[in-house]
């Protein structure tokens, strides 16, 4: 790779020259920083920065070599960048070729709604607000819903964008005024890379997107919240904005998605690995797919590694609806098309969601709301009916907050204009379609938190009400550093199909967290996927297992976190072999046991109250405390002792519970019962109202 000669600045930079991109792998912080905790613009060794924040504990540090680090602890909207800074002066044809080198790294970023990291910038005459958005801190891809003109994809350096044009009214450089927003987004998310910006200015005036005089443009991280506010870091260790001839081969060296825009190399990855489908028999293995993968040989080669497929995005609401009464099946088509054509079953995700909709459908008053929850739910299952069996009717409606007593409703703006939509959702659905089953879909639901608690109870509520669900699926977002225990996950699986639900884990990923480069950081992941898969085929009503995407660099997590069964070249890892020799094991579903018991009773087991002196050593001796509660309620019982919650966390009761042949919780029935579910504990039979052990 030959290097880049980089034109001598007279204005706010300084620049230098990069061998090729050699800053994705060798990049950290140098020279003086200025550390900055409230909201500023300024400029450190010639280089423009500004830190902007409307709520929460933030800060930034921004180094004298354009490199910058994100802190936001509670923000409602948060921004930082770093960069070039001009005099409004001169249109960028009149200043030269700009170009971005940049090296992302994500650190414990919770509760984004919205992102953007890329260049932002603004021009004057006209007033514009420009965006080239390369990756994003939320969990999904900026949508349709940033503008109100969708343009369409193009392929710029190299890479497929989409291209959006908005006007809006609002906070500018020039005060509150209207000014038009011009966005690039890129289709696939990549950490490191260099951002040709003039080819994208090139392309929007061809769309008739007319640039005006260069205000600013800078290496961006933006996050927001709909909600109680983001917290992480987006750290920068390298960043720099430069007029010059820009890096070489930057779209095929140290970019996460450099494999998923060609379609020319078509060896079959998974040679020498046994498809997981080959095994599975009558269990649902299962992948996040996206079709703007669908060119990739090597992608399509590793999806037949399953027979289940979810798409990400292309058949929630967003991919939809875009505009009112307007259905677009178009891209859900085309996975559920690509799934048939590699002999694959199909799961729809979602109906209805609060996060990432179109403004029609977040800005509707209530009634217009309701009216519209109903008729997508109608059309799009009757478009589908026969075809999708399973459906996520409603994602992620309770609130992080819920600790395990009870349960709170997230106040997104569904809750706040239809506070019933929840149980509207689920009765038109099976109204709609009877034959289809019908899911509840949330995160923070594996047994780590007191939230998956709350879960249970809300979906119980909901048989108890007579509102009809089928099942519940387990999103699995976890890492090597916070993972439930296998005896947790196993249990609480276990209750729900004594619920008579199906169960599905829907979205399975593992972060590496800070132990991505540790020689047995796979073999830690690995564990991970294999107690997931261990307790679903140990439960006869865990139907489904599904990992949210293909190779690392597909994640959101973003390929950094290595989280999923595939590299980034879609070559197996030590955590896929894991899951084929399970699978190896596995017999299939004995005739003797129920796959899904539907009942209409609310035949589920109370939470058992104890006194509490002490509790068992064994919990403490993992760093969990003692209940505070002199009357803790027990929710999980395994070897190590009875466990309680508090304010979201497990600890530990005493070990006096009723129990039936050790299984502790339930008592023994009288004889005559008739058995209605079989499990590993034995035969199961319901006496007053509750569950009994025959």
């Amino acid at each position: 790779m030959k290097l880049s000669k980089i034109l001598t600045l007279t204005f706010s930079l300084a620049t230098s020259f990069v061998a090729g991109q050699s800053f994705c792998s060798n990049a950290k912080h140098s020279g003086q920083s200025v550390k900055v905790t409230s909201n500023k613009v300024g400029s450190i060794n010639g280089i423009g920065y500004e830190l902007w924040a409307d709520s929460g504990n933030n800060s930034a540090t921004f180094y004298s070599d354009g490199s910058f680090s994100c802190t936001f602890q509670y923000a409602k909207d948060y921004l930082c960048r770093s960069g070039l800074s001009f005099d409004s002066t001169k249109t960028h044809q009149q200043i030269g070729h700009m170009y971005a080198d940049f090296k992302l790294v994500k650190q414990n970023i919770q509760n984004v709604d919205y992102s953007y990291v890329g260049i932002y910038g603004w021009t004057r005459n006209p007033l514009v607000e420009f965006y080239v958005v390369d990756n994003w801190l939320s969990q999904y891809r900026p949508g349709d819903w940033v503008g109100n003109v969708k343009k369409g994809d193009y392929t710029i350096d190299g890479a497929v964008y989409t291209v959006y044009q908005n006007t809006r009214t609002g906070p500018s450089i020039d005060g509150n005024t209207t000014f038009k927003q011009y966005f690039s987004i890129r289709k696939q998310a990549r950490d490191c890379g260099t951002i040709d910006i003039t080819a994208h200015f090139q392309q929007w005036e061809k769309l008739g997107m007319t640039m005006g005089k260069m205000h600013e443009a800078k290496v961006l991280g933006e996050a927001g919240s709909n909600g109680g506010g983001t917290t992480g870091t987006a750290d920068f260790p390298y960043a720099k904005v430069y007029i010059g001839n820009g890096n070489s081969n930057n779209n095929t060296n140290n970019n996460n998605s450099s494999t998923n825009n060609t379609s020319n190399n078509t060896s079959n990855n998974n040679t020498g690995s046994t498809l997981l489908k080959d095994y599975a028999k009558d269990f649902r293995i299962g992948v996040a797919a996206n079709t703007n993968k669908f060119s990739n040989q090597n992608y399509i080669n590793a999806l037949k590694s399953f027979n289940y497929m979810v798409a990400e995005n292309g058949c929630k609401l967003s991919g939809i609806q875009q505009q009112k009464g307007v259905y677009n099946f178009n891209d859900c088509d085309a996975h559920y098309n690509k799934a048939k054509e590699l002999g694959m079953s199909f799961r729809g995700h979602c109906l209805i969601w609060h996060s990432y909709q179109p403004s029609w459908f977040q800005n509707a008053d209530a009634n217009t709301l309701k009216n519209s929850i109903v008729d997508h739910i109608t059309k799009v299952l009757q478009h589908y009916e026969g075809k999708i069996d399973a459906w996520d009717v409603v994602n992620e409606a309770i609130d992080d907050s819920s600790n395990g007593n009870g349960w709170k409703m997230r106040n997104s703006f569904l809750y706040q204009k239809v506070p019933n939509f929840v149980d509207l959702a689920f009765q038109t659905a099976r109204k709609v379609s009877p034959k289809t089953k019908l899911f509840y879909n949330d995160y923070n639901t594996e047994g780590i938190y007191g939230k998956s608690e709350s879960v249970y109870q809300f979906v119980k509520d909901m048989q108890k009400r007579g509102i009809p669900i089928d099942g519940v699926g387990i999103q699995y977002h976890v890492s090597v550093q916070s993972q439930p225990q296998y005896n947790k996950i196993n249990d609480l699986i276990s209750r729900y199909c004594k619920l008579g639900l199906e169960v599905h884990i829907t979205e399975l990923d593992v972060k590496c967290d800070n132990q991505c480069y540790a020689g047995d950081v796979q073999t830690k992941q690995a564990e991970v996927f294999s107690n997931a898969l261990k307790a679903c085929l140990a439960n006869s009503c865990c139907t489904g297992y599904l990992v949210w995407g293909v190779g690392d660099n597909d994640s959101w997590l973003g390929g950094d976190k290595k989280g999923l069964l595939f590299d980034g070249s879609y070559k197996p890892k030590a955590q896929y072999n894991a899951l084929l020799n399970i699978l190896k094991e596995y017999k299939g579903r004995t005739t003797t046991t129920t796959t899904t018991i539907k009942k209409t009773t609310t035949t589920t087991v109370r939470p058992q109250q104890t006194s509490n002196n002490n509790c068992s050593a064994k919990i403490l001796s993992q760093g969990y405390k003692c209940c505070s509660d002199k009357n803790c309620v027990v929710y999980y019982t395994d070897d190590d002792g009875t466990w309680g919650v508090e304010n979201g966390q497990w600890c530990g009761c005493n070990n006096k519970t009723k129990s039936c042949r050790n299984v502790v919780g339930y008592p023994c029935c009288s004889s005559g019962a008739a058995t209605v579910y079989t499990d590993n504990d034995g035969r199961w039979g319901v006496e007053n109202n509750d569950w009994c052990l025959i």
